[in-house]
């Protein structure tokens, strides 16, 4: 080692401790709770047809007036994602939760007392959209800030819920409206939804969960002297993440800390600066807007969008496509989609283990399960034949698993902490803002030419221009990483 090197003063370390999430613990709990509401709620949006065709047909609406219903559930589902982030902020992920699991009981009960479609749009389309929103949004929240190194895991087998209601819900509400008419189906079914109350109800402040662990901090000489010179002032906060109350009692937090969305003490603005914000600037702040500044971020929630916007389409279409192009029966069409559904389980759960087992990044994921799909898609077009359309069929819904699980974890990993609400509101805005015209847009495409071939293909183009979106982005992603590892190992070297 030259003179020059061992004339340099050797950085002094001290061991500290960090609050990091459990990583599991009672966090499985929150994972098993989302999963219950998913079984009960989310799996309503593949039940509209069924529970509601003949009561729209008896209102004297067709497939209009279903659209007119869907397309509101949908677009007030994505709405509320923006909202469920700001009253995080101003309560907690579980008062959102259990709102939004209220708002959906509500809306399934009193849809049994509907006698006109506007009836149906205010409490299939308005309530159930918002609390499907609201528990998308806070129980996804609530999982990763449980959640770090299985993460990925977890959200996977809270989206299990949605697969198991999706494949069982249909044969409930088939038995219930045989036995029981349209108004006892939905009542029953509003009870049924009450079980997602108590799911929600489990989702505890992440505060009470918090594991210590010591870490070794290299300590700056210079803000080492600047702290013991004030270490008689102490301030106390109470400050919030996610909503939840995280006492630190006058102890200082670490630069870890505050990546992971732990703000510092003395950090908050004094009361003075917060009377004299205008009301704009408190809606900004409110529904962190500024998370709108970063390129990146904007490049994130356009392209889960079109993910979204295509796995969407091409679920509306499969069914027709089987029967009209395939020329498949009821129950062969109905065993395709039983086949995508049971595959997207098992990815669900299989997927999410890989993913954690080798540190893959939820945008790759997304970017290689969306190649998968293209092919897989691209190749299912021209196919009738039973055995390939169901090994097909298999295929698509094990990629399709990956999308669903990783998308707002594709969010997350690209902002703070305590910024993920308002991310995940905004990501979910974008789906709202994207998905009805370009899905009006495929629609044309399909009555235009007459082809599934070419709306499949159409679909598809979405997916590519994803990856033309994405690619460049993760390839430069990639270069900063690298470079900044060559750096840290030439700091190293040069001490």
């Amino acid at each position: 080692m030259s003179n020059r090197n061992s004339m340099m003063a050797v950085p002094r370390v001290e061991k500290r401790l960090k609050l990091v999430p459990p990583d599991g613990g009672w966090g499985w709990m929150v994972v098993a709770g989302a999963a219950l509401s998913n079984i009960f709620n989310q799996s309503m949006l593949s039940l509209f047809s069924l529970l509601y065709g003949d009561a729209l047909e008896a209102m004297g609406h067709n497939t209009k007036g279903a659209a007119i219903v869907l397309s509101t559930m949908l677009f007030t589902t994505n709405f509320g994602g923006p909202i469920a982030g700001a009253i995080i902020k101003l309560t907690s992920t579980r008062f959102v939760a259990v709102l939004g699991a209220c708002s959906c009981t509500l809306g399934i009960l009193l849809s049994g007392f509907s006698t006109n479609i506007w009836h149906l749009v205010i409490t299939y389309g308005i309530f159930l959209g918002f609390g499907l929103g609201f528990i998308q949004n806070s129980s996804f929240v609530a999982i990763n800030s449980y959640f770090k190194l299985r993460k990925s895991r977890a959200v996977g087998l809270a989206n299990v819920g949605t697969g198991i209601g999706q494949t069982v819900m249909p044969h409930v509400v088939r038995y219930l409206l045989e036995n029981y008419g349209f108004r006892g189906a939905c009542m029953l079914l509003g009870s049924l939804s009450l079980h997602g109350i108590g799911g929600t109800l489990l989702i505890q402040p992440v505060a009470w969960h918090m594991k210590k662990v010591e870490e070794e901090v290299v300590i700056d000489e210079k803000i080492q002297l600047l702290e013991d010179k004030h270490k008689n002032i102490v301030i106390d906060k109470d400050h919030k993440v996610n909503g939840e109350s995280i006492y630190q009692n006058g102890s200082r937090i670490s630069n870890n800390e505050r990546e992971n969305g732990l703000p510092m003490n003395g950090k908050n603005s004094s009361p003075n600066q917060a009377q004299h914000k205008s009301i704009f600037r408190k809606i900004y702040e409110l529904f962190d807007m500024s998370l709108l500044l970063s390129p990146r971020f904007i490049n994130i929630i356009i392209g889960t969008a079109l993910t979204v916007t295509s796995i969407q389409n091409f679920s509306l279409i499969f069914p027709i496509f089987l029967q009209k192009v395939a020329s498949l029966d009821k129950q062969q069409t109905a065993n395709c989609m039983s086949a995508v559904a049971i595959a997207d389980i098992i990815g669900r759960l299989t997927l999410p283990v890989f993913q954690d087992k080798y540190r893959i990044k939820a945008r790759m994921m997304i970017i290689l399960t969306s190649i998968w799909l293209i092919v897989v898609r691209q190749v299912l077009a021209y196919q009738s034949d039973l055995t390939v359309l169901l090994v097909l069929s298999c295929l698509y819904g094990f990629g399709r698993s990956m999308v669903i699980v990783a998308r707002n974890i594709a969010i997350s990993e690209n902002c703070r902490l305590d910024q993920v609400p308002a991310a995940v509101g905004l990501g979910m805005l974008s789906m709202g803002m994207i998905v009805p015209p370009t899905g009006y847009f495929l629609g044309w495409i399909r009555d235009y030419t007459g082809s599934f071939i070419v709306c499949i293909s159409a679909q598809n183009a979405l997916l590519v221009a994803f990856l033309i979106m994405w690619v460049p982005d993760m390839i430069m992603i990639w270069f900063e990483e690298r470079r900044r590892k060559k750096k840290n190992v030439d700091v190293v070297e040069m001490s």
